[in-house]
């Protein structure tokens, strides 16, 4: 009875939140932040999708809430916090109605707010976010620098090759190799040069463009010497029976 009553007390609207003039719509003092671990119930825009579960977190950063719609265990000895999430990320501006349904799980004599929540919400570690970013970042400029501007899909195809076992660059059209070796149209392997001292880093790349121009060749057509297997295999011909003439035709 004591458990109903609580419940009873808790369930009720809760205010929408709203985005304005840049202050935090969500504080320690509000009832939002307050209801996080609670179950609750709210209307989503544009479709007026309705969502039940328990409220995750609240986030000034994004302006958004998180909720957690796995249906409470039917087993009692069982939490919800031991269950597989099924979450949902909600912006402010989505929201149309939130309804307190429950009191929800939480850490026994804790204060309402994160630090009583079940599941348990760390803190974000913003330093790592953002070096995550940065790296993220690198690697896209990174692959960036790997394309060719203005240069054709054989230039391109060189490039790959001599960059899966070589340091390479490009330089406007020009292939750098190993900061040492140029490569310049038509990528041949006479057009391979180096500045003076660094001369010696030109047999290895011309090894490594021999062996693409020659797997390009191979692959490009049957090898001298082999004819294609169409042509290799001798088809059987039907030939057609001749039909003797009608009497009196």
């Amino acid at each position: 009875m004591a458990a109903d009553h609580k419940r009873q007390a808790t369930a009720g609207k809760i205010a929408t939140p709203k985005v304005a003039g840049g202050k935090d719509v969500i504080d320690s003092d509000s009832i939002l932040y307050k209801a996080v671990g609670a179950r609750i119930k709210i209307t989503v825009a544009p479709y007026n999708t309705v969502l039940e579960g328990t409220l995750f977190t609240t986030c000034n950063i994004t302006h958004a809430i998180a909720i957690n719609t796995t249906p409470a265990p039917p087993n009692p000895s069982a939490t919800i916090s031991s269950q597989p999430g099924d979450y949902h990320i909600i912006p402010f501006a989505h929201i149309l109605n939130i309804e307190l349904l429950g009191a929800g799980e939480r850490v026994e004599g804790s204060a309402p707010g994160f630090d009583g929540a079940l599941p348990s919400i760390a803190k974000v570690d913003l330093d790592a976010v953002r070096a995550r970013e940065e790296a993220t970042i690198r690697k896209i400029k990174e692959r960036d620098a790997m394309r060719g501007r203005g240069v054709s899909k054989e230039a391109q195809e060189i490039f790959d090759a001599l960059a899966r076992t070589l340091p390479c660059r490009w330089h406007d059209t020009d292939i750098i190799v190993n900061d040492a070796v140029i490569i310049s149209k038509p990528y041949s392997l006479e057009d391979c040069k180096a500045p003076q001292g660094k001369q010696q880093s030109i047999p290895h790349v011309k090894k490594v463009l021999e062996n693409f121009f020659a797997k390009k060749k191979s692959g490009a057509g049957p090898q001298q010497g082999q004819q294609p297997q169409a042509q290799a295999q001798n088809p059987r011909v039907s030939v057609a029976t001749p039909i003797a003439p009608r009497k009196g035709g």
